[in-house]
């Protein structure tokens, strides 16, 4: 399998059109830090899908110990060789991504162009203090106004608890727009129409789906937060291994964090729309 991982980047190294990407592309060959291992057991995730019995079984691709401070999204990724720059053609903002995640998207990008569909990321990678930012910002918001557990589930609709954000991994992207409206109808219809129809032959997912038909925990839907599950689901089996509610800590309201209303493991870090059937094998 790792001789067909490194032919396709090859391949994909000879036909770049530009500096840049050539760069991103021999970073990606690069990459260690997801480098599988030949001789350790799988692993089983069991996702809960909130009050539901129904359970998913993912099996490992055995991948080695990710550092908990990785999985915290305490890393800086900027320095970090496993994360690029994402193109200018795909954002106007300074966003990383992990090598991985760009490739795939350069390829998903380029299919919707030709169908007229353009992708826009917004966001991507953010570090335990970016989200820290945007959640205390949230939380000086709201607390005027109401006690601590409905200020957190406020916040928790659309924003997560620093530590527990699936953009600390570099594997999630929101694109084009953060209002589900946008979505319902002209361009944004077409757009997320597309997604829903194309997106998982490169690997990504919409993980926050219409809670009532899923019926999963968390936060609400989110048209626009695209996952890339080959890496993604290996950061959330490691993160269900590793971390405990004592990690998650350092900001506003964090004591809550394993309260029974909130449970932010349970209910939020795994409430996410498990159907990643259609996923196919995109890293063999």
């Amino acid at each position: 399998m790792s001789k067909l991982i490194v032919c396709f980047l090859s391949i994909c190294l000879i036909s770049c059109n530009s500096e840049n990407d050539t760069k991103i592309l021999r970073k990606a060959v690069q990459s260690s830090d997801l480098q599988t291992l030949q001789n350790i057991d799988s692993l089983l995730q069991i996702a809960s899908l909130g009050n539901s019995t129904k359970s998913k079984v993912v099996k490992s691709v055995n991948f080695k110990k990710i550092d908990k401070n990785i999985l915290l999204g305490k890393l800086d990724y900027k320095k970090d060789s496993n994360f690029s720059i994402v193109n200018t053609k795909y954002s106007s903002k300074t966003i990383y991504l992990r090598n991985e995640v760009l490739l795939k998207f350069d390829e998903m990008y380029n299919a919707a162009l030709k169908d007229s569909i353009k992708l826009l990321i917004i966001s991507g990678t953010r570090s335990f203090n970016h989200q820290k930012h945007i959640w205390d910002r949230k939380w000086a918001k709201n607390i005027m106004k109401m006690d601590s557990i409905s200020t957190i589930k406020e916040i928790l609709k659309y924003s997560s608890m620093p530590s527990t954000s699936r953009h600390h991994w570099g594997t999630d992207i929101d694109l084009n727009n953060l209002q589900n409206s946008y979505f319902e109808k002209g361009e944004g219809k077409k757009i997320f129409d597309w997604l829903v129809k194309n997106a998982f032959k490169y690997g990504f997912h919409m993980t926050y789906d219409n809670q009532e038909e899923s019926k999963r925990t968390g936060y609400k839907m989110e048209k626009w937060h695209w996952s890339y599950m080959p890496i993604s689901e290996q950061y959330l089996l490691q993160f269900n291994q590793y971390i405990k509610y004592e990690d998650i800590c350092y900001f506003k309201g964090s004591k809550f964090a394993c309260h029974e209303d909130i449970d932010i493991i349970k209910n939020f870090v795994n409430g996410i729309n498990t159907d990643f059937k259609k996923t196919i094998n995109v890293t063999e």
